[in-house]
């Protein structure tokens, strides 16, 4: 390879695009012919086509090809791409290509069709810039930079001559083969009607301020800051994990704020607010992207609203009253908060790279969690590291429900009381709500009693989701603050592992029931033993009756299964019923002190060893 006879100095915040475009001008050659001189197209690749991705960022040999073509250093060279920002601006490390995926530019990236500033294509006065004019500056990729500090304007969104780019995200480069165009020039093909006539470029220059442009708004003082800001946020030395969160913070903002429109108009002012009512419309009437979860995670091409609506978006990931507010919105849009709408799946695709703040805010209204660093896929991190999961029974503790959660629950006792379990085991653990199910002791099988019809009509969706989330983080806090050793209730579950009483066991407890012979239609055989060690087991587990284990009635022929299956809750109802029966009444008694001399013996390690028999023949 051998350098070209004449080269260019990069500009300060140059595009590698914009040095293709005015390298070529000088040389009188098309951008493709350069990227061809520096051995860039491989075999079997698109001999015409300019990739995307070399805007992001360029591997080591690309680089030093056109170093040693331009007579630039490898640095320079690499300062062309976005490179330097994917640690601080995830949607340029999210349309990376990944193992032979081809590159799918995100929507917070303009990557075939920046948004520009005139004056600054313009140049600055100086003769090489003249001549080729000034830069295309790689922040103009950015719909996070809508205006021109220097020159205190918006950037023009579109060729004032042909009206395009209309929204679309273009290849990287139009018309790379044409070396007939100045750097400012419009590169767009303008279609004809003629038959069989070739194609031509727009031409116009986008260098010159039309007369529609003078009369645009210009921007205040206060969006002239923010724009700042933003930038000081790509540049800052703060770390770029916060740069980073940021960003995605303010992506699902304004994702929000779009997502549960016109809800949220009053989060703008009037003149913003009728620009993004006609940028939505404008997105839902596009057969494509109607239904496309797309519309809400693309930010306005028109500078003016995009700059509002970050601003809008900006305020509010500040304001005090946040979690509030994003129910309310959430409520006044969908019906009720849920995993499925959709801004919380929006929220769901970035929910990794936001904030802790944040995440603690969209957790009620969303009902996920964060992905667990390096997991498995759809697991989910652990939320708090005081107390530990097996310090949380499967059907949560009357007097926890009681004093934290009954006045969120109204009716729907049991479903809140089984939600809450399974919540505060999963932000302990982190995994998924099945595992934490599953951790509970609750099998795969039987998880649709956590969330069937009964629970999708619980506190969650019928109380203030973040009055529920408020008590169980008060709980949580309590559980983290106790002082008293906690009870592993993991262990006791474990421990009567498809347990039952024996039968001298149960003999011996039947034979201190006074006067049991003079007790009319009393049952006392094998299902009444049943139905009397999952009494036992709840009391110990603190678990729910129907997901103690059975083993006796696993054992029975399939009919006799099925009978005792169909007695089980007139069962449950005779041995937990406030007023029960005088045998019933003598029953619970015995069976309550079995219970408490049965659980010291495994809180105190023997139940580890203790295997059923033992535990059948318990002494009394």
């Amino acid at each position: 390879m051998h350098p070209l006879p004449r080269s260019l100095e990069p500009l300060p915040g140059e595009s590698l695009v914009s040095y293709m475009l005015r390298l070529g001008h000088r040389l009188g050659l098309s951008p493709l012919h350069l990227i061809r001189a520096a051995g860039w197209i491989k075999d079997g690749a698109n001999p015409n086509h300019f990739p995307g991705s070399l805007l992001l960022d360029l591997p080591s040999p690309q680089i030093d090809a056109l170093a040693q073509l331009t007579g630039q250093t490898a640095g320079e060279v690499s300062a062309l791409t976005l490179a330097q920002w994917r640690d601080r601006y995830p949607p340029i490390a999210r349309s990376l290509p990944d193992l032979g995926r081809l590159m799918r530019p995100d929507a917070w990236l303009y990557v075939g069709s920046p948004r520009f500033c005139p004056s600054c294509l313009a140049g600055d006065g100086t003769r090489v810039q003249q001549l080729h004019g000034g830069p295309w500056l790689k922040l103009w990729h950015m719909p996070i930079i809508f205006a021109c500090t220097e020159h205190r304007t918006y950037l023009e969104a579109e060729c004032p001559h042909c009206g395009q780019p209309h929204d679309t995200q273009g290849p990287l480069l139009q018309r790379a083969n044409d070396h007939t165009l100045h750097p400012a020039q419009c590169r767009w093909t303008v279609n004809t009607a003629a038959p069989r006539r070739k194609s031509f470029a727009c031409a116009g220059r986008l260098d010159h301020l039309t007369a529609s442009a003078r009369d645009q708004p210009q921007p205040t003082a206060d969006i002239i800051r923010f724009q700042k800001y933003l930038r000081d946020r790509l540049e800052s030395r703060t770390r770029t994990t916060d740069t980073s969160e940021y960003f995605t913070d303010l992506r699902l903002a304004t994702a929000l704020i779009n997502a549960t429109w016109p809800h949220s108009r009053d989060l703008l002012d009037a003149d913003t607010a009728e620009r993004i009512d006609a940028n939505s419309r404008k997105m839902q009437d596009s057969p494509s992207r109607r239904n496309n979860q797309q519309v809400h995670d693309t930010p306005p091409r028109d500078p003016i609203a995009c700059g509002a609506l970050l601003m809008a978006a900006d305020h509010l990931l500040s304001r005090d009253d946040l979690p509030d507010l994003i129910s309310d919105l959430t409520r006044a849009a969908f019906g009720s908060p849920s995993s499925r709408t959709p801004w919380a799946v929006l929220y769901d695709r970035h929910k990794s790279d936001c904030s802790e703040r944040l995440r603690q805010v969209a957790e009620p209204v969303t009902r996920t969690f964060p992905q667990v660093s390096g997991g498995r896929r759809g697991t989910r991190g652990p939320l708090r590291s005081g107390y530990q999961p097996e310090h949380i029974p499967a059907f949560l503790e009357p007097d926890w429900y009681q004093r934290y959660l009954a006045r969120c629950a109204g009716s729907e006792v049991k479903s809140v009381r089984r939600a809450a379990a399974v919540r505060l085991v999963q932000w302990a653990k982190g995994g998924t709500y099945g595992d934490a199910a599953e951790f509970l002791g609750i099998a795969p099988v039987q998880t649709h009693l956590l969330t069937g019809r009964e629970t999708r009509r619980s506190a969650w969706t019928r109380c203030n989701p973040l009055e529920v989330d408020n008590a169980l983080r008060a709980l949580a806090s309590e559980l983290q603050a106790r002082r008293q050793p906690p009870i592993d209730y993991r262990r006791r579950r474990q421990a009567l592992h498809e347990w039952v009483l024996s039968i001298d066991s149960w003999e011996a407890l039947l034979n201190e029931l006074p006067s049991v012979r003079t007790q009319t239609r009393t049952r006392t055989d094998d299902r009444k033993r049943q139905d009397a060690s999952v009494f036992i087991w709840t009391l110990i587990t603190r678990g729910e009756h129907l997901f103690a284990p059975r083993p006796l009635e696993a054992a029975q022929p399939t009919e006799i299964q099925q009978e005792w299956a169909a007695r089980r809750n007139t069962a449950w109802f005779q041995f937990s019923r406030p007023d029960p029966l005088r045998h019933y009444t003598d029953l619970r008694r015995l069976l309550t002190n079995y219970a408490q001399r049965l659980a010291r013996d495994i809180d105190s390690g023997a139940g580890q060893t203790i295997n059923i028999s033992t535990f059948g023949n318990h002494p009394q």
